[in-house]
């Protein structure tokens, strides 16, 4: 294993890629959509690699009529993709609007089924010593059982390997049931170096405590070393080292008029920050005026804030 500075990877993502369809009125009802690559893996991977962090994918594309376009725009990102593999079926597709954060629709018209052959013999112990950091979500491991068994191997290797482990419990109801995230969190917990849960409701829901200083506590007593609890338009806490700090997104006059996928943008910023040798109180304060930033910029991939 190379020593940290001289890693491949600051950031390896397991993640899903779907198709992202926008539009800026109701969904049911607008006549004029936007085409992007997306997904909530793609947005944390977007917005590392706009910070400058060294950037890869761990996942698989289906060859559907959308492919060219999504390893076009990964290519763009200069998110490295030499580790995503071809397959059969279809690459997920949804909808979502933002026409005010009240109204927020999303709609997950097909889940794909592109990583449905995904599994642990992807996952090579050489690839995950050369990153910093190797992220992934409970969502990633609702895919399938190839998936879940992935995410294990991987976090693993990164245990033993000396690689930082990110995870994101991510509940999506439309996958899976909040107990089969909850199985899918355990069953990963005692790798996780840095833990992203998202406040009230997440938080309850998985551990059982909406307030993020207890969640922080809950999680310090099970061995993870750096919490940041995401909390909306309250901005975040962050706990690391026995002490934990709130971090609100700075005020302007520009009002957020979309908050969707802001909780992955805040997740690429912060662990390319601590890739980069940041300390956690400096990565959040960073995460969150950049989550902020996009919730400003609008819909889709493209208003993710560049360095």
């Amino acid at each position: 294993m190379g020593h940290a500075f001289f890693r491949d990877f600051d950031l390896l993502i397991l993640g899903e890629l779907f198709t992202e369809f926008t539009s800026s009125g109701s969904i049911t009802e607008s006549n004029c959509f936007v085409q992007n690559m997306g997904g909530s893996d793609i947005y944390t991977a977007v917005a590392a690699a706009r910070q400058g962090a060294k950037t890869g994918l761990l996942s698989a594309i289906a060859r559907d009529p959308f492919a060219k376009r999504i390893r076009e725009q990964l290519a763009e990102e200069s998110i490295n993709t030499d580790y995503v593999i071809s397959s059969g079926g279809y690459n997920g597709i949804y909808f979502v609007n933002d026409e005010s954060n009240d109204k927020r629709e999303y709609l997950y018209n097909r889940p794909g089924n592109a990583l449905h052959g995904f599994s642990a013999t992807q996952i090579d112990d050489s690839l995950i010593a050369s990153t910093k950091i190797i992220y992934s979500s409970s969502e990633f491991q609702s895919i399938s059982k190839g998936c879940r068994q992935a995410v294990f191997k991987a976090f693993y290797s990164a245990h033993t390997n000396d690689s930082m482990v990110a995870y994101d419990p991510n509940l999506r109801l439309h996958r899976q049931s909040i107990e089969e995230t909850q199985e899918a969190v355990w069953s990963i917990l005692p790798f996780v170096d840095v833990m992203l849960p998202s406040a009230p409701g997440e938080t309850k829901a998985l551990f059982g405590y909406e307030r993020p200083v207890d969640v922080i506590g809950f999680l310090f007593d099970r061995g993870i070393n750096v919490v940041a609890v995401k909390n909306g338009e309250n901005g975040c806490m962050i706990g690391y080292d026995g002490r934990f700090e709130t971090f609100t997104p700075s005020v302007l006059d520009t009002p957020v008029i979309s908050e969707a996928l802001i909780g992955s943008v805040f997740n690429g910023v912060f662990l390319h920050a601590i890739a980069a040798g940041y300390d956690a109180f400096s990565a959040g304060e960073m995460a969150v005026n950049a989550a902020s930033e996009k919730g400003r910029n609008g819909l889709g991939y493209t208003a993710i804030p560049q360095l």
